[in-house]
């Protein structure tokens, strides 16, 4: 096993000076390794580059139950752990992490990572090693062994571990044990398949799908609002009818990335890497009954 370069080694109140790793382009092709987070699949996959592992931010913050936001005014996506966040610029390799507790002031000293963060067909990456800065640095908190990469996130002062409010599960019908309500999949275009379980028991059952080069995000919880956890801002939104309900579609150029329905007191989203047609999205409201 062995551990990743040690990004800090303290943060005070004001500021702190980080260890830079090397700042090269990240390559377009390379080895994709599963990422587990405290001992548990996540269904994402990294890419080892220039001594660091690229991520796609979104999937795993909303993992980790950060929040991200994306600004394309100035093409820069906003990554918070709650305590701490970082803005990041596409293609710029410089970041710096700013406390978010209210109240309080401190933030690091610019610092490089193995790579910029970059945007492919809507989907954003950077390295792994920024949630380590965002986490507080932790010892230990990436490492590499068996084929894969495992996240070790950060632990309190007594040595306890934080709980992971997600509960993996193998099938549709643990999935919907854990929920403790029904959970309808959709109806989605051929060649799409479960390659994820999870719930938060009681609030909300994730679905993830992949197929054709993309992923789509299936969420489903009781009562109203948006169960989503995408905060990017899309050019364009607009309604369809599916199924009897209004389905709300976000996205650009009639390409959807992110849709939103209720249903007999339940909230639902679905959401895609690459985007789908709203044909498709109207069927699978329609379907998910």
């Amino acid at each position: 096993m062995k551990r990743s370069s040690r990004l800090l080694a303290g943060l005070t109140a004001a500021s702190l000076t980080l260890t830079a790793l090397g700042g090269a382009a990240w390559a377009a092709e390379g080895d994709r390794l599963p990422l587990t987070v405290n001992g548990e699949a996540t269904g994402i996959t990294v890419e080892e580059q220039n001594g660091g592992y690229l991520v796609p931010v979104r999937r795993l913050a909303e993992y980790l139950g950060y929040t991200v936001e994306w600004h394309p005014e100035d093409g820069t996506v906003t990554l918070d752990s709650g305590s701490m966040h970082a803005t990041l610029t596409l293609g710029v390799n410089s970041y710096q992490a700013v406390t978010s507790l209210e109240g309080m002031v401190g933030m690091t000293a610019p610092f490089a990572l193995a790579a910029a963060p970059y945007a492919v067909d809507g989907v954003t990456y950077a390295p792994l090693e920024l949630f380590v800065v965002l986490m507080g640095n932790p010892e230990e908190a990436v490492t590499a062994a068996d084929g894969g990469v495992e996240l070790t996130t950060q632990q309190p002062a007594d040595g306890v571990q934080l709980p992971n409010p997600w509960q993996a599960c193998a099938s549709l019908a643990e999935l919907e044990q854990a929920a403790g309500y029904p959970v309808p999949l959709p109806a989605l275009p051929e060649g799409y398949t479960p390659a994820l379980y999870q719930a938060i028991p009681g609030s909300l059952a994730e679905v993830r799908f992949t197929g054709g080069g993309d992923t789509l995000l299936y969420r489903v919880g009781p009562g109203g609002g948006d169960v989503s956890g995408d905060y990017n801002a899309y050019p364009d939104t607009w309604s369809v009818e599916a199924g009897g309900v209004s389905v709300t579609c976000k996205g650009a150029d009639g390409t959807v990335s992110l849709a939103l329905w209720e249903r007999d007191g339940y909230s639902f989203s679905l959401s895609s890497e690459h985007g789908l047609s709203t044909v498709a999205v109207e069927a699978a409201a329609a379907g998910a009954q």
